[in-house]
Formats: C-alpha cells, structure tokens, sequence
C-alpha cells in the first residue's frame, strides 16, 4: 500500500510523456512538406525538415525547427539553436534549446537549394528576392502531425 501513490506518480509520469506533448517530444513521426522534404520529429530537440534520405550535399534544415511553412515550392522555417547544457563539464553534453537564439531558412524544393542560416532581416530580403508568396506563413512545428 505505501507504494502505490509512488506506482500512481510514475504511470501518470510516464503516460504523460506519451500524450502529444511537445516537450516530451512525443512520439517520432515525420510528415510530407513539399517536393521530397518532411519535417522530422524524433525527440523535442530534434526536429529538423530534410528529405527521407540524403546524403552530405543535400540541403537540409538542422534542429530545432520550432515554426515552418510550406507550399508546392517553397519551404520557410524557424529554428531555434541548441546549447551545451554545461560547456564546462565535459562528461555533459546534453544539449537544449539556447532561449532567444533563432536562425530563419528558405528551402527551394524545385533545385533544391536551402538559404540559412538567416537573421530575421536577411530571412525576409532572401524572401522577396526569392518570390515566396507573401500568403506563405509559418505556424508552429508542434501542429505538423503524423
């Protein structure tokens, strides 16, 4: 009997951890994007847009991919950067999300060729120089589903 509050925590722990929340990373999964890109979703610091296979010339959009969008063509996208969680202790090298530091990307799917890492300002020049439709927005890569 005095374990089961401690077997109730961990089971609604674990469970939780399974349900759709983005920190938990949920389960992997990755969903078609436009030409032969997906978003991968393998870990909540591991979400990045690439193709299914590629090799080290292919573009691709490293993790974190926090906000994107997409049409037949084109592919624009946010990403946070990672961070050692202890650069000073070297047995550490877990890695997170590095608050406030976001690069911005434009992936041209019909080359293909990939743009970034951008500041926010290159980002929207490399944007119209591009002609990606102004109606192309980024939402949250947390609403892209299996």
């Amino acid at each position: 009997m005095k374990r089961l509050p401690l077997l109730i925590a961990s089971v609604t722990l674990i469970a939780g951890c399974f349900s759709s929340d983005w920190q938990c990373g949920g389960p992997p999964f990755s969903t078609k994007l436009a030409g032969d890109y997906y978003i991968h979703r393998y870990s909540a610091n591991e979400v990045k847009v690439s193709p299914r296979s590629y090799g080290k010339n292919t573009p691709v959009i490293p993790p974190v991919v926090v906000a994107l969008g997409h049409d037949d063509r084109f592919i624009i996208a946010k990403q946070n950067h990672l961070r050692r969680r202890s650069p000073d202790n070297p047995e550490d090298t877990y890695m997170e999300r590095d608050p406030g530091v976001y690069s911005y990307w434009i992936i041209d799917t019909s080359i293909p060729r990939a743009y970034g890492p951008l500041t926010k300002v290159e980002f929207e020049e490399k944007r119209k120089e591009l002609l990606v439709p102004e109606e192309l927005t980024m939402r949250s890569a947390h609403s892209y589903k299996p």
